[in-house]
């Protein structure tokens, strides 16, 4: 046998961890850009600023879906122009499921709620051929999404009535 052939081995081993260590430095994670809209129901308790974000959601036939301190709100049926430029946003030939997402967090203050709105774009992306999709997220930052989260907003403010 080759007395040259455990040499290299050791030699290709030993080349290729120092191939695997790292001496840069860590990456800072970035946050995506978002556009979100921070507001205040006034004379309102958190139940009132659900029931009014929920209505507004209803009249707009969104899917709801709730917890204690968010409102989320999904439309499924996106056509036309709307859709090809989602769909040139998600950038993804196999992306399914796409839908637009408005999602409202409350948090109770003295007299008024206070509201943080955000809307993205939510799809399905297969990982792998073994793996099954992976939900992903993207934030919208175009204006025609922007002034549907406003009106949702104003639509939900317009019904208010005061806390007695």
């Amino acid at each position: 046998m080759n007395r040259s052939l455990p040499r290299i081995a050791l030699m290709m081993s030993i080349l290729l961890l120092a191939g695997c260590s790292s001496k840069g430095e860590l990456k800072e994670v970035k946050s995506e850009p978002s556009r979100a809209i921070e507001t205040n129901f006034q004379a309102m308790s958190i139940s009132q600023a659900k029931n009014n974000l929920m209505a507004a959601c209803s009249a707009r036939r969104l899917v709801i879906h709730t917890t204690k301190t968010e409102v989320t709100c999904a439309q499924n049926d996106i056509t036309g122009s709307r859709k090809r430029d989602l769909d040139r946003f998600v950038n993804d030939e196999y992306a399914t499921n796409i839908q637009i997402v408005s999602q409202f967090k409350l948090v109770e203050l003295e007299r008024s709620v206070g509201v943080t709105a955000n809307i993205h774009v939510q799809y399905l992306a297969p990982m792998s051929v073994t793996a099954g999709p992976q939900t992903r997220t993207r934030n919208l930052l175009d204006d025609i999404s922007y002034s549907e989260l406003s009106a949702l907003i104003e639509y939900a403010t317009r019904g208010a009535t005061p806390v007695r």
